[in-house]
């Protein structure tokens, strides 16, 4: 990777050879500037009499000087950075004493900025030259376009860690251990307060429980001990990725091109090699399980509440929502949702609870009732409800995917945790955002009693003997499966369809131990599970 480059012995999160299209941006704008006010100064003719023109001459003189030598220095910065390649930086080693250069300049713009507000203020509304005031408003403007652009580049490539970095960098050449050690954990402290800084930035508009800041917390330490030892740039990221894009294919391309090899293609839904299984559709069992799979994803889509209710229903959605819900300011007495429904933390007009019943209303799912709802939204404590399905006689557990930062905190939290398992004595390891929600899930079930609600919904119609059925999509895939290991000593029998797992959800002996229960749907080359 590309060393970040350093400046006042400080380590910035800028390459030296990402700053070819900062200068050049530059290098056009006060080449663009220097012809303008050349020809203002030395091809238009000035009242004498007039101060505020006088003024503009010298000031401009002064200013085509700084334009100048600001042209000079950005050709240098665009000539050092382009030299070298990703990995050979020697010939840029003389970057930052360019960019010292370059700082000196800023400065004397700096300067003449406020001399130009000065002369704006004293003579702008008395000045009878229009050019005079044009030009010198320009260069104004112009001046601090740049100040303010450096500025906020400055802080864009601001790495708080920069100098204990550098100071890490050169005590490790030396080799002292001890002083090696003490400075790692201060990049490290460092850095994992930059991430959790960063992460608050991302979530302002929420609001902060203990749980969340315990996530900000693991979330930066684990992104801090990721980037410790790498020196490296966004850029570099970027770089990577297409260079391994063009790599994947290249090796693609070599493998169809060998005559002894078994790779048919690289497509999704064509046959990978000739070996490649598809579902055998004519037969009665494997055909039965594909309807139950598309059947029981229509439970998870409706997790989701009324935002994918809409997406769904772009035309005619919003109107049967506006139907039934009811807002509590307008109409309070309104009755909202079926009887024996159960519903937590819905908004004022309960659009969640009823978009998810609309969702099966729509689908001619009639015989699905809703026994608990739960829209309580947090860091692990993802949103899920409860439904009985008379007509294929099964208790439903549906668990919302990623739809808010919230839930984004609870992906990004991906340390092991071990599995809360009763009776196992080996280790079970899970994805830890999405094991903590699958201990919420069970944990409100049990205080709820919501499997005993809808296990004696109707025992008329044998309700108690119905089976049960975990699905989820996305993050609710997770925390589904994981949820089924927990449930399961209490219910055997219970099945599972998770839509999109996430990568790396469970260790690899928990991994084959959830082949009895749990059914993962994966969908061609989807980024989430592959």
């Amino acid at each position: 990777a590309m060393p970040g480059i350093v400046v006042f012995r400080r380590r910035w999160s800028v390459g030296s050879d990402d700053l070819v299209l900062p200068a050049v941006f530059l290098f056009l704008l006060h080449t663009t500037w220097f012809v303008i006010l050349s020809v203002v100064l030395f091809g238009l003719v000035y009242n004498p009499n007039e101060t505020c023109s006088l003024n503009l001459v010298d000031h401009g003189r002064g200013y085509l000087g700084i334009l100048l030598s600001c042209m000079i220095a950005e050709v240098a910065i665009i000539w050092l950075s382009m030299r070298g390649s990703i990995l050979y930086t020697e010939p840029r080693d003389s970057m930052q004493y360019v960019l010292y250069v370059r700082l000196a300049i800023l400065v004397i713009e700096f300067v003449y900025a406020i001399v130009g507000i000065v002369w704006l203020t004293q003579y702008y509304a008395s000045c009878n030259d229009l050019t005079a005031k044009s030009v010198t408003l320009g260069m104004v403007v112009c001046n601090w376009v740049v100040i303010l652009s450096v500025c906020i580049t400055v802080l864009c490539v601001f790495d708080p860690t920069g100098r204990t970095f550098v100071k890490l960098r050169a005590t490790k050449r030396r080799q002292r251990n001890l002083r090696t050690y003490n400075l790692r954990h201060r990049l490290e402290e460092g850095q994992a307060s930059s991430w959790t800084r960063r992460l608050k930035v991302f979530l302002c508009c929420t609001r902060t429980k203990d749980s969340q800041s315990d996530a900000y917390s693991e979330i930066a330490y684990l992104f801090a001990e990721f980037f410790r030892d790498l020196d490296i740039v966004p850029s570099d990221i970027i770089a990577g990725l297409v260079l391994l894009r063009q790599r994947q294919r290249a090796k693609r391309s070599a493998v169809l091109d060998e005559a002894n090899n078994d790779i048919l293609a690289f497509l999704s839904g064509m046959p990978v090699t000739r070996n490649t299984k598809y579902l055998d559709l004519k037969n009665a069992q494997e055909m039965q399980r594909y309807k139950e799979v598309c059947y029981y994803m229509l439970f998870a889509l409706a997790a989701y509440g009324w935002p994918i209710y809409l997406m769904r229903k772009p035309t005619c959605g919003l109107c049967r929502l506006a139907r039934s819900c009811s807002c509590c300011c307008l109409c309070p007495t309104r009755p909202r949702y079926g009887p024996g429904v159960t519903i937590e933390e819905d908004n004022c007009c309960g659009c969640n609870a009823i978009a998810t019943r609309r969702h099966f209303l729509d689908e001619n799912m009639t015989s699905v009732d809703i026994v608990y709802t739960s829209c309580h939204d947090a860091v692990y404590e993802t949103p899920f409800y409860v439904a009985v399905d008379h007509e294929k006689k099964k208790v439903v557990i549906s668990i919302r995917g990623t739809l808010s930062p919230k839930d984004a905190l609870t992906d990004l939290t991906g340390d092991a945790e071990r599995l809360p398992v009763e009776g196992h004595h080996g280790t079970w390891l899970g994805h830890k955002g999405m094991v903590l929600s699958a201990e919420y899930i069970k944990k409100k079930l049990e205080q709820e009693m919501v499997l005993s609600q809808a296990f004696g919904r109707d025992l008329g119609r044998g309700t108690k003997h119905y089976g049960l059925i975990v699905v989820g999509h996305s993050l609710g895939a997770g925390t589904a499966a994981i949820l089924s290991f927990l449930l399961r000593p209490q219910y055997p029998s219970l099945k599972c369809f998770a839509y999109s797992p996430p990568g790396g959800l469970l260790s690899e002996d928990a991994m084959e131990y959830s082949k009895e229960f749990v059914t993962a749907v994966v969908l061609g080359k989807d980024l989430v599970p592959r």
